[in-house]
């Protein structure tokens, strides 16, 4: 098991020494590098249907 925590750590770091390079040639500004480094880039909001949570009655929320 930290043999794959090992692997990841070093796939992260391999990860961010490119994006870093990439930074420095100017190959890509910082918003769009974080656009593409963003975890739910592919994810359509009109296919996925993100809805408030109600508040249970049951229980009442401060408004701060």
């Amino acid at each position: 098991m930290e043999d794959l925590f090992r692997k990841r750590q070093e796939e992260k770091a391999r990860s961010r020494a490119k994006d870093e390079e990439r930074l420095a040639k100017g190959e890509v500004d910082p918003v769009e590098l974080q656009r593409q480094n963003f975890v739910f880039k592919k994810v359509r909001a009109d296919r996925v249907g993100f809805v408030k949570s109600r508040e249970p009655k049951s229980v009442k929320f401060l408004s701060l």
